[in-house]
This record gives structure tokens, sequence and C-alpha cells, in this order.
């Protein structure tokens, strides 16, 4: 991809969509201050149903486990109930994700949303979290939104939205370039077109199904 050219192309692609596209503010209701929930989030989003899957088990952590918002507290009230109890649970792969990124924190010395946003704002600590099992580029970008990063997470909305504009699918990172710097031409936030683009897509009953069933960690 020739990321520049491509963006300017995305950019007047959407500007061309008129009133069919609808630019939103970020999404704010996705930001943070539940490391445990956050956690849950990040991890059970990959390759599972948001709505019916991940949110209500995110939103049983907030609800019940209000307090347990820090990952001291998140760990000892899994180690007196069970983390799969607490979010209803039973897959051991996706438990012992949580439980890896709640260690790394530790180590690492990350209590709070706002110390796991401080830690990742320095580019070589985001590797060192991608070095994690299971967390790949677009969970790490996804988490980096949630606490607020004005970034992009490349998923399937996003490629196929870029596919409707007749710009050739890359890997992730192009990809992500090009809808970013997109954003910079059309003057919004980051965040915003990717929220933006999500809604357009999801309203839309036009997607492949090949493009459906494509995976992203």
């Amino acid at each position: 991809m020739n990321c520049a050219k491509d963006a300017r192309k995305l950019a007047n692609f959407i500007t061309d969509l008129g009133g069919e596209f609808t630019v939103f503010e970020k999404n704010n209701n996705l930001c943070y201050n539940h490391i445990g929930a956050l956690y849950t989030d990040i991890i059970l989003q990959s390759s599972l149903n948001y709505k019916t899957v991940v949110k209500p088990r995110v939103e049983r952590v907030l609800s019940l486990y209000p307090n347990a918002n820090t990952v001291n507290r998140f760990g000892k009230l899994i180690t007196s109930e069970g983390l799969e109890n607490i979010i209803v649970w039973k897959s051991s792969t996706k438990l012992n994700r949580i439980k890896s990124v709640l260690i790394f924190s530790q180590k690492n010395r990350i209590n709070t949303c706002t110390d796991l946003r401080y830690y990742l704002a320095f580019p070589e600590n985001q590797l060192k979290f991608l070095e994690l099992n299971g967390i790949g580029p677009k969970t790490l970008d996804y988490l980096l939104k949630l606490l607020d990063f004005d970034t992009v997470a490349v998923d399937r909305h996003i490629y196929s939205f870029v596919e409707m504009a007749e710009l050739k699918i890359n890997d992730y990172y192009s990809t992500k370039r090009v809808v970013e710097y997109a954003a910079d031409f059309l003057r919004i936030s980051r965040s915003s077109l990717d929220y933006s683009i999500w809604h357009f897509m999801s309203t839309k009953t036009f997607i492949k199904k090949s493009q459906l069933e494509l995976k992203l960690v």
C-alpha cells in the first residue's frame, strides 16, 4: 500500500458517501476505570460475539464487583471466588490469558487503569505486552482505545470497509496507517473514524460471509 495515496482515496470515499456515513465522536462508554472488567473485555472479545457473550460478562464484573477495580483487589477476588465463577466462563484458554495479563501487571507494577495507560504510553512497553500469549496487534490497539488513546483497531469491519473503497487489503499495520491517515485528512480523531466505520458497517447486510469469518487476535 502507498499509505498517503490510499488514505486520501479512503477519505474521499468517505466524503462521497455523504449522509450515508455519520461521523461519531469516539465511544466514551468504552473507557474503563476498572482493570478487572477491562482485562475481561480485551481477552474475551477476540473471536466472540461482543453483544451477546462479552458485554454481559463485563457488565457482571462491573455491577457485582465494583470494588475489585485494581489488579490487587481483582486478584484477591479470583483467589476467593474463582475467575470461572466471576465471569461465568469454563474454557481454560481465556481464563489463563486473563490471569496472565494480571501476573504481567503485577510484575510491572501496574495496579490501576491509570497505571496501565501510563505504562503503554511507551512503545517499548507495548512490545512487551505483545509478547503475552493471546495478545496480538488488534487486541493491543483495542486496549489502547479503551484507555482513551487516539488509535484504530483493525477488525473485520475495517477490512471490509477498506475493501469497499476499492483499496487492496494488505497487512494489519499498513491498513491501520491508511485508516489513521484518512482520519487526519478528514480532520477528525482516529478513534472517531474507527467507531464511525464500525457503526456504518455493523448496520449493513452486504458483508461477505468470508469477511465475517475473518478473525484477528
